[in-house]
């Protein structure tokens, strides 16, 4: 009864703050406060009193009122849509969002409902006559309700008056299909297959079951024989006799030569067809075009504005053809599509099936560009590396990492497979992969204990991108979890009392970090016993099958024939528990619902692809803790250093927002960002070799400092030269707090040549600090008005030294005396207590420590040298070094005891260097460089091959 009176009491105050929202209200917690008051007076079940707390705090995560936040960059903004809202029924959206709210409780569904209005209000108004078009750019993050949103936005979009929707799907037919499935779900509502292939209407499916006046026609359907049937074709849509322009036709297309073609062809013999300037126009038809993952394939990447790649030229024909239309790109890597032209031939020309069309401008946004950070429900960079981007406080990491280490691995799995060894197929499958399926194991079983029995579990194995690989591992996969299946069932003692120990040494520690250290409340999140695991756990692994994902339809070449699509709509009443192994399609695009364990080894330093195969972020209501990622030391570290550089630009977007600026000053800023030097592949985005590098109110830090004992030695001479460079220390340079214990050490307008020596010196294995081209930077700009150096210290009296690596908070009692460290100016020394920067045992490394980013220093630090300082909010600290125009070089010596593997007592040096904005400063060039084993050109055999339809 408990259960039903409280999601009855949710409901209740779902619809009073659904209200809310029509009425043009913010939903705050005072909001939520006061609905929680409306539902108690209606006596929901009489005498029944619902969990207010519980109600209060699932409330505030539906309705992300704690973090979920977007962000415009425009240029002549043209809102239209409030003035229209009045004459728009948003029937579609209505129905969807009832649909969501019953599929998906947790989904906040009030931040999709505001995001999507904005994002409608920037495309073109779909009722305004004569010729128009926008092009915009949508940035959210990998697994963060992509697809939910631009499903939400075709909705509104059909609700306001667009009559075609064309979304581009990729390059793949799996997620092609697994794109056309949700819209058949969400806006269609019926089972495309089987209205274009029988003419059957009435197959209802999703939001079709909630009636509306407003018919959809689908020209493309989820249906597959052999291939990808089901994609864009003539006679079929010829066949279905749809007139254009009357009631809403959609279209789920891949990115892909032939089917582009067809379609322009298609449209073009319509009746309604026109020659406007010599160029073929449907009038008064308003288009509306989304590019999912529109930074793959869609970006014109040849070096010429009349060198036009293929599918580049294609999707311009295809918007050109429409007097009134909007393209938006959807992408979580925006990047590419920011080096993208504004330049184009206006009188470039293509011909296709003997007919001769313009191509039209470029796909750069124009017109605007959108960043969408998701709530605080969502998992990311932030919980993986302990990641504040704002440096506002201290962030600890979420304890799901496994580091496997390539010994552990490499037999049998190759760390880097290539032309000459790809040959060398597994027979086995190491011990770490053993333990990761255990892993998914237990997740499943104790999913299963919190209620969720009928909800999807997926484990993702990424080894190779090779069929052949793909289809071994997968073998090898299924002939394991069959053993494990034969033993539980069996109650062999070994095989439980292996997954016991895993249980009590892995997941009861990894709970207990999750619940200290989560950034919201989720009540589902409790400890379990061993004997209540031990009850569930045979139910839970007999529902788990192997499948593999690749480009392969026929099994007669396969060792493994479980090649099935995963579709997990087929699941939707008992749940699908699911290991998938695969290559290049599970690396983007492809949702893996209930994605809990990744067993993840293909090393690649390609930022986009990179960021795109971290299918383990996204939304993990009541399992985060679950959640674990086994990986590579190599791969973890790189993916640190990518999302660090890509967090750093995302914030540069929020305060281009603030000041009004264009999609092209965004454009300029990303292009100059020194988080590219980060980016090793940048060549690849085919704009440049070289990239002139910006540091204009920038912050670097030595966030990986190397254990080598030379490099230690050297970087502490560094240091202690600086203070001899620096010369006399004088009383007011000592900053003392604490019991007169000294703090800081400060020097003001120092000679930049010191400072360069230092960092033309210093030895950091930091991806994004490259000493030359800072040394050059600072030299160069003549309107920093003072450069300031501090040494920063520690006045505790007693530190807490993780000598383990995995100690809870509870047990991190300061225990050890500080280490002090002599600092020797040319007329005194003076002792400073060394900084504590201790290790986590899942994320050590032999040959280098690496810090989280924000914990090089602290707010108050970075504010040390401004006369007004005790701001709370780094905005407002960095707007302020702005206005004093002062650089600070700040410098820790670092404890050595917290870091395991180090030789010597040397304390480690590391910095942080703060720049203010400068308004003329001049950049410095830097060439772009691919380092050897990485990006591999894709080779004969990979599954990509197999997208080429």
């Amino acid at each position: 009864m408990t259960n039903l009176l409280n999601d009855t009491a949710r409901n209740f105050a779902h619809t009073f703050l659904d209200l809310e929202i029509k009425n043009g209200e913010i939903i705050t917690e005072a909001t939520i406060k006061a609905v929680l008051e409306k539902v108690k007076a209606i006596d929901v079940i009489p005498g029944q009193t619902f969990d207010e707390q519980w109600l209060l705090e699932t409330l505030t995560s539906d309705y992300s009122i704690t973090s979920g936040s977007i962000s415009v960059i425009e240029d002549n903004p043209d809102p239209w849509l409030n003035d229209a809202r009045s004459d728009i029924k948003f029937e579609l959206w209505d129905r969807y969002k009832i649909h969501l709210s019953k599929s998906n409780p947790n989904f906040p569904i009030a931040d999709l409902h505001r995001f999507t209005d904005k994002i409608l209000d920037k495309c073109g108004n779909p009722m305004q006559q004569g010729s128009w078009n926008r092009r915009g750019m949508v940035v959210g993050h990998v697994q963060s309700g992509k697809t939910a949103n631009f499903i939400g936005l075709i909705n509104k979009a059909t609700d306001a008056g667009y009559k075609i929707i064309i979304v581009l799907a990729g390059s793949s037919s799996t997620l092609r299909r697994q794109t056309q499935e949700r819209i058949d779900e969400n806006f269609i509502g019926r089972d495309s297959s089987a209205y274009l292939r029988n003419q059957q209407e009435n197959r209802i499916k999703g939001v079709g079951h909630i009636p509306t006046k407003t018919d959809i026609y689908p020209l493309t359907s989820a249906y597959y024989k052999k291939g990808d049937e089901g994609d864009f074709n003539t006679n079929v849509a010829n066949n279905a006799n749809l007139p254009i322009g009357n009631n809403p036709v959609v279209f789920v297309i891949k990115k892909n030569k032939i089917i582009l073609e067809n379609l322009i062809d298609w449209f073009s013999r319509n009746e309604y067809i026109k020659e406007i300037n010599g160029n073929r126009k449907l009038q008064n038809i308003p288009a509306l075009v989304i590019d999912d993952e529109s930074d793959y394939a869609s970006v014109n990447t040849g070096k010429d504005i009349n060198d036009v790649r293929t599918i580049n030229r294609l999707i311009r024909v295809l918007l050109n053809l429409f007097e009134q239309n909007t393209f938006i790109g959807y992408t979580a890597t925006p990047f590419a599509n920011l080096f993208i032209s504004k330049d184009f031939d206006k009188k470039l020309t293509t011909e296709i099936k003997n007919r001769k069309y313009l191509v039209g401008e470029d796909l750069f946004p124009n017109d605007f560009i959108i960043n969408i950070k998701p709530g605080s429900n969502y998992i990311g960079a932030a919980q993986i590396f302990g990641l504040n981007t704002n440096g506002d406080e201290n962030v600890e990491p979420l304890d799901i990492y496994r580091k496997i280490d390539p010994k552990d691995y490499n037999p049998p799995f190759i760390q880097r497979i290539n032309k000459t060894n790809k040959d060398n197929k597994p027979k086995y499958i190491p011990d770490n992969l053993k333990k990761a399926i255990k892993s998914f194991v237990l997740t499943a079983t104790i999913r299963r204990l919190r209620g969720q029995e009928k909800k999807h579990n997926s484990m993702l194995i990424h080894v190779a991108l090779y069929i052949d690989w793909i289809d071994r591992v997968a073998l090898l996969t299924d002939a394991y979890i069959t053993e494990l299946k034969q033993a539980i069932e069996a109650k062999d003692s070994e095989t439980l009392s292996s997954i016991k120990n895993l249980y009590l040494t892995d997941y009861v520690p990894t709970t207990n970090n999750v619940l200290d250290n989560l950034a919201y409340i989720d009540k589902t999140i409790v400890q379990h016993q061993w004997n209540d695991i031990l009850k569930e756990i045979y139910n839970a692994i007999s529902k788990i099958e192997v499948r593999a994902v690749h480009g392969r339809t026929s099994t007669s070449q396969l060792e493994y024939h479980n090649i099935q699509s995963i579709d997990y709509g087929q699941y939707e009443k008992t749940g699908l528990s699911v290991i998938a192994v695969g290559g290049g399609k599970l690396s983007r695009g492809i949702t893996l619902d209930g994605l809990s364990v990744s067993y993840y080894l293909r090393t690649t330093r390609m930022y986009d692809s990179l960021m795109q195969m971290g299918r383990w972020f996204g939304y993990r209501p009541g399992y985060v803790d679950l959640c674990r990622l086994y990986t590579n030391w190599e791969i973890f570290e790189w993916f640190n250093h990518i999302t660090m550089a890509t967090e750093e630009m995302r914030n540069d977007f929020d305060e281009l927002t603030a000041r009004g600026t264009k999609p092209e000053d965004y454009r300029l800023r990303v292009q100059a960002h020194h988080g590219l030097l980060a980016i090793t592949s940048v060549a690849k985005l085919h704009f440049a070799d070289t990239i002139n590098v910006s540091f204009s109110g920038s912050n670097l830090q030595t966030y990986k400092l190397s254990k080598n004992v030379e490099t230690i030695e050297h970087n502490y001479q560094a240091y202690n030269t600086l203070c001899q460079q620096l010369g006399d220390l004088r009383d007011n340079n000592v900053i003392t707090t604490n019991n007169g214990k000294t703090k800081y050490i400060l020097f003001k307008d120092t000679d930049t040549s010191s400072i360069c020596s230092f960092l033309e010196s210093f030895k950091t294995e930091t991806p994004s600090v490259k000493n030359a081209n800072l040394t050059e930077y600072i030299m160069s700009q003549s309107e920093i008005k003072e450069w300031n150096v501090c040494f920063v210290g520690n006045t505790d009296r007693m530190v807490f030294i993780d000598y383990s690596g995995d100690a809870e908070r509870s047990e991190r009692t300061p225990q050890d005396e500080v280490q002090l460290n002599e600092l020797k100016f040319t007329n005194r020394s003076i002792f400073m207590g060394c900084s504590i920067r201790n290790h986590l045992k899942s994320r050590d490394s032999w040959d280098n420590h690496l810090i989280r980013k924000n914990q090089i220093d602290d707010r108050n630090d970075r504010q040390v040298d401004l006369s007004i300082k005790n701001e709370k909010i780094s905005s407002l600290i960095k707007k302020q070094r702005a206005s004093e125009g002062k650089g600070l070089l700040l410098i820790y010596a670092i404890d050595p005891r917290g870091i395991p593997n180090i030789k010597n007592s040397i304390p480690l040096v590391g910095y942080s260097i703060y720049f203010p904005e400068i308004q003329n400063e001049k950049k410095v060039t830097y060439r772009a460089t691919i380092q050897d084993g990485f990006d591999e050109e894709p080779m004969t055999g990979y599954d990509d091959d197999d997208m080429k339809d």
